[in-house]
């Protein structure tokens, strides 16, 4: 496996409004972390029998009655400085606690692209899902990029040539 990548990501506000019910939007996130654990536990069985994985579907932004939106807007730059064509690549945005180290967030993506050799692109996944799904009460007052160290891991890429690269299992 070949490539470069750098990345970046930000939380987008449309039509803020102060009178949404956190409550219920936290318990729909909570349902939404759920169904993503699901989805990576099936998709980690799919890919051990040799078939194919099913990708994380889009989730539209969450609006409320007053017309509230929340999308988390994550990318990634991939450069292939291999010599294949890539034309699919599942990546990890990690989100670790920057004095521990310990994972707090985890997002997983599956990007249908096509990089030719020695190209670079800029690859967007939006998703209505926070990076972490929880927030350090001590850290409230703090911009959301300086909460966490920030890591992308490619688990996979598909190439042209229909070969296959996957990440070494922990």
């Amino acid at each position: 496996m070949q490539f470069g990548a750098k990345s970046n990501w930000q939380k987008q506000l449309h039509n803020a409004a102060l009178d949404q019910d956190q409550i219920e939007a936290q318990k729909e996130r909570d349902r939404e972390e759920q169904a993503r654990r699901e989805r990576e536990r099936l998709n980690e069985r799919l890919s051990e029998q040799g078939m194919p994985t099913r990708q994380e579907p889009y989730s539209r932004p969450k609006t409320s009655p007053s017309g509230t939106s929340v999308v988390y807007v994550y990318e990634v730059k991939i450069k292939n400085i291999g010599e294949k064509d890539i034309r699919k690549l599942a990546w990890d945005y990690v989100f670790s606690d920057p004095a521990t180290e310990r994972e707090l967030g985890r997002r997983r993506f599956v990007s249908e692209i096509k990089i030719g050799p020695g190209k670079t692109k800029n690859v967007t996944m939006r998703t209505s899902t926070s990076p972490t799904g929880t927030v350090d009460a001590a850290r409230a007052g703090k911009k959301s990029q300086n909460l966490y160290s920030e890591s992308v891991i490619v688990q996979s890429i598909d190439y042209a040539d229909g070969s296959v690269w996957k990440a070494a299992s922990n």
